[in-house]
């Protein structure tokens, strides 16, 4: 749906915590490492990436009942265990001069900076073995007050077979009614997207803005991002009545949950770090889930210019709406013209056109465009 970036899969980046090695550290003017410090210190918003200074995602730490949890793009929330026995984790370190990495070294170390009594940065050291990289995290000061707990407003519970929904209290009305439409359609899906069987799909619905946005660790985002897949088996989603209320535009959250439901299964037919094409991933999301929102792309203003743009103006587009504008007119001219075979073809290729159809990508464009002349 719009507002829903693509999201592929980050947990194997972060796969020190899994293993568990806690996030914790001391303020440089704690000079003895058995010496705890509040746990508050640790609670922030931070930039994430592979190089110094250089973010490509964010981490959320946060208390909840008096323990420490962080939370990574596309990953769970995870608790944190600063000290052991009064103590550092050994392998929590101030300095990364006090890190020794034997050869064939397989630990994550962390090396933690303190200032101003506040966890200011810090560097996951990973073994050289599994990662040409390490992990280089800075506190985003401004975000200071948005890191909270956003699970804890999702009180409610509903289970059907093959769905398991969270939700506030305001959302209890509509949720069965969801879950009995997903069911009526889930193994129709399955079958059409040639997958034998798959985990429990979580749903989690967030009742406003300011909790959803951080649950998807984008505090601050723009009133349209209002749904995204955040997992193989999870989608997290802004509670329709607010959407309503704030928008008031009418919200089909039947629509909108298939439609995350079908990055769902795209997700489990593709490799962990997979980077899909925005018209293929938005485009079959829409195709088989929920819906042509343009209506006629013929209307849309650029196509009625004579501006056509190509293949690689759509999958390189910053403001991310060619791929909502003709995302789903290209996977229904595929469907029509080579079948959804092809397309199952095109996603497990990851959209090379040139494999799957056996034809260039400026005769893909030309295709596309007669068949929008003919059809609309």
């Amino acid at each position: 749906m719009k507002g829903t970036r693509l999201k592929i899969s980050l947990t194997s980046l972060f796969v020190f915590i899994a293993l568990g090695f806690s996030l914790a550290q001391q303020p440089t003017s704690i000079p003895h490492s058995d010496t705890q410090i509040p746990l508050e210190q640790f609670v922030g918003y931070y930039h994430v990436g592979v190089k110094p200074n250089k973010p490509f995602f964010m981490s959320r730490w946060y208390l909840k009942d008096g323990k420490l949890f962080t939370i990574y793009d596309s990953d769970r929330d995870r608790e944190l265990i600063p000290y052991i026995n009064g103590k550092l984790n050994p392998t929590i370190f101030l300095s990364e001069e006090d890190v020794e990495i034997t050869e064939k070294d397989s630990t994550y170390y962390l090396v933690l900076n303190f200032e101003d009594d506040r966890l200011k940065s810090f560097k996951v050291i990973r073994p050289r073995s599994e990662w040409p990289t390490d992990l280089y995290g800075y506190r985003i000061d401004q975000y200071d007050k948005l890191a909270i707990d956003t699970e804890s407003s999702l009180t409610y519970r509903y289970e059907t077979e093959h769905f398991r929904f969270a939700s506030s209290p305001m959302d209890t009305a509509q949720i069965p009614e969801l879950g009995a439409y997903l069911e009526r359609e889930y193994e129709r899906l399955l079958q059409e997207f040639r997958i034998e069987s798959l985990p429990i799909t979580n749903i989690r619905i967030y009742p406003d803005y300011t909790t959803y946005h951080n649950a998807v660790l984008t505090p601050n985002a723009p009133k349209w991002q209002r749904g995204r897949v955040w997992d193989v088996d999870e989608i997290r989603m802004l509670s329709p009545i607010t959407a309503e209320k704030v928008t008031g535009e009418q919200v089909e959250i039947n629509g909108v949950v298939l439609h995350e439901f079908i990055h769902c299964l795209h997700l489990n037919l593709i490799k962990n770090g997979t980077r899909v094409p925005g018209w293929l991933w938005e485009g079959i999301a829409m195709y088989k889930g929920c819906c042509n929102w343009v209506g006629n792309p013929n209307e849309l203003t650029y196509i009625q210019q004579g501006k056509r743009p190509s293949l690689k103006q759509i999958e390189r587009d910053r403001a991310h709406e060619i791929k909502y504008d003709l995302g789903y007119f290209m996977i229904e001219y595929l469907d029509k013209t080579y079948g959804w075979e092809k397309i199952l073809q095109l996603i497990d290729n990851n959209g090379d056109i040139e494999d799957a159809l056996n034809i260039s990508r400026k005769e893909f464009q030309a295709e596309f465009y007669d068949f929008i002349e003919d059809n609309y």
